[in-house]
């Protein structure tokens, strides 16, 4: 046990210290940026899927609105020959 606390009043240990004590500051600022991260992409995911549904179910609608008009009735005035 003293020869620990010797070890601290070096230059290595007080080194040492420094070390450990940015090493756990880095590690704690990159668990929080993984899991910000990881926030923000269930998100954008969940907002991709919630907007594919809703234009699948645009053209599901538009597919039927037009299922039981006969072919020669799809020609309007602005289609071009």
């Amino acid at each position: 046990m003293i020869g620990l606390i010797t070890f601290f009043g070096t230059l290595w240990g007080r080194a040492a210290v420094a070390g450990g004590i940015c090493a756990a500051l880095a590690g704690a600022w990159l668990g929080f940026a993984w899991h910000y991260e990881k926030k923000g992409e269930s998100r954008v995911l969940a907002k991709i899927e919630q907007r594919t549904t809703q234009n699948v179910e645009k053209a599901t609608a538009a597919r039927k609105s037009v299922e039981s008009v006969p072919a020669d009735r799809l020609n309007d005035q602005f289609r071009r020959d």
